[in-house]
């Protein structure tokens, strides 16, 4: 069975996306309160940032999210947009509630990770960038090393990376993070 990897030494930075979550406007505003500005130049270098904590913390960016940043740091609600849909790492819808990373650089490409793409295709019915129909489990194909290339191929599942990953025990990992998750609410609702 494949164990979480606790050898790759930083994490990322931390986020508290916790699964499939909309997008609480009022929590947005009091995101971007402490993005201040003197100029509009210096408004239009904040939009990153502001998208990008809005992103960590939710998981995805929605429209009226963006028009809030927007209406925030003083410019037009398509300059957002346009940094939005421009970079890969946004989402601008909401993730599923479990969020798999599929390495498919390099080093996971020679060891089979073509093989991880097509199970998750095959399996589930998705591809990069998608989530399945009943909001269980998106994922992300990596074109980019994840930094655990001796453990090669590599999938993360929600914060915990796996290694030496082949098509039978990825479709045991999805099953586990999801069968977790639901004793997790079923344990919520006989202790709520």
């Amino acid at each position: 069975m494949v164990q979480p990897d606790h050898t790759h030494a930083p994490r990322p930075v931390p986020s508290p996306y916790t699964g499939r979550q909309e997008i609480d406007l009022d929590v947005v505003r009091e995101m971007l309160s402490h993005f201040t500005y003197s100029d509009h130049e210096e408004a239009q270098e904040l939009i990153l940032s502001a998208l990008q904590e809005i992103n960590e913390h939710f998981g995805w960016v929605s429209f009226e999210a963006a028009e809030i940043v927007a209406d925030h740091l003083g410019t037009s609600a398509t300059r957002v947009f346009a940094i939005l849909t421009f970079y890969a790492d946004f989402r601008t819808t909401p993730r599923g509630h479990h969020h798999m990373l599929l390495c498919h650089g390099m080093s996971c490409y020679v060891m089979g990770s073509s093989k991880l793409v097509q199970k998750v295709r095959d399996e589930y019915g998705i591809g990069d960038g998608d989530t399945t129909p009943d909001n269980q489990l998106s994922v992300q194909v990596a074109n980019f090393c994840l930094g655990v290339c001796d453990r090669s191929p590599v999938v993360k599942i929600d914060d915990e990376y796996y290694g030496h990953v082949d098509p039978e025990n990825l479709t045991d990992l999805v099953n586990r993070a999801i069968a977790g998750r639901e004793a997790m609410q079923a344990s919520e609702v006989n202790h709520g």
